[in-house]
């Protein structure tokens, strides 16, 4: 004599009311049209090769270089203990504890008047299935509530020990996926409202004004001089004050400023030809651009265009020189 269901569930160890809540659930399932087209992970939002790093002061957030604050991935700033402000795409935001930005790949950022004392940023760095779903965060800081800071501490205590065990990573996958789901429905916060933050450089007016200049002239061959004579200073002086709040030459910045240009075009593709970005990005001959490229890169431009291009097609056979 068959047995039924209800004896059944109970002998399972769990009470019929549940299976008969699921049973429930299934009726309002539609049978599919076919059953080879569904649930995709390449409709998802999915975060991937999820890299984490620290910040403890204001030394460790200056630029050492061209690939120090640019780079081909996702990179989420999460201020913990004291703020400053971030300068993304000519727009300066205030960025404080409880708020947080994702920097895109290939958008060139820095710095400003980060508060005096021991800090604590965290930075998630990651790759994105499905990256388009996340344009409405881009050079949109937003505000965490408490649940989505209690959301960010559990996946933070993941992190340790996720570098060698095989769960712990998809487990973290999986966190910061939703964690950037929550960042999208957060509220945004609006861009800087020039109020000063505490224990903010007082320079820091003076070098977003050298920093909006450069970026806004990346495809002219700038000198000191010409910044000089924008903001009434003499070349020492702008050297000195840029130098101590950078860590790098004002020469430099404005030479890695271009480069970072030019990586970004070629990442885009908007341009054919290397002797075009050259000129675009105000370097007098192809010559000394893939020089200084190779330099600051550690590869040649078209190599570099090559990369970017096997990043974002790696199932593609690369072309054979």
């Amino acid at each position: 004599m068959p047995r039924s269901p209800r004896k059944s569930a109970a002998r399972a160890g769990f009470p019929d009311s549940d299976c008969r809540a699921i049973a429930s659930i299934v009726d309002r399932i539609s049978n599919p049209t076919d059953l080879f087209s569904g649930a995709r992970i390449a409709d998802a939002l999915l975060a991937d090769n999820i890299v984490a790093f620290k910040r403890t002061s204001a030394a460790m957030l200056r630029p050492h270089g061209v690939t120090h604050n640019y780079h081909h991935r996702f990179e989420l700033v999460l201020p913990l203990v004291r703020g400053g402000r971030i300068h993304v795409d000519d727009v300066s935001h205030r960025l404080m504890p409880g708020q947080t930005i994702l920097i895109f790949p290939y958008q060139f950022h820095h710095y400003l008047d980060v508060e005096a004392g021991t800090i604590r940023w965290l930075f998630i760095t990651f790759e994105s299935v499905n990256d388009k779903e996340l344009l409405p965060l881009r050079n949109s800081p937003r505000l965490l509530t408490r649940r989505d800071m209690a959301f960010l501490r559990e996946m933070v205590a993941m992190i340790p020990g996720s570098s060698d065990n095989s769960a712990k990573r998809v487990e973290l996958i999986l966190k910061l996926s939703v964690f950037l789901r929550r960042l999208l429905a957060a509220q945004a916060v609006s861009a800087s409202d020039g109020k000063e933050i505490a224990g903010s450089d007082p320079h820091g007016p003076l070098l977003e004004s050298i920093n909006s200049h450069v970026r806004a002239n990346l495809n002219e061959s700038l000198k000191i001089t010409d910044l000089a004579k924008l903001t009434g200073y003499s070349v020492s002086y702008l050297g000195a004050v840029f130098r101590k709040q950078y860590g790098v030459s004002l020469g430099g910045y404005m030479r890695n400023s271009r480069l970072s240009m030019a990586a970004s075009l070629l990442a885009r593709g908007e341009y054919g030809r290397i002797e075009d970005i050259a000129k675009a990005c105000g370097f007098e001959s192809i010559f000394a651009f893939s020089r200084a490229f190779k330099k600051a890169m550690g590869v040649s431009p078209r190599e570099y265009g090559k990369q970017v291009k096997a990043r974002a097609n790696p199932l593609q056979v690369s072309d054979r020189d």
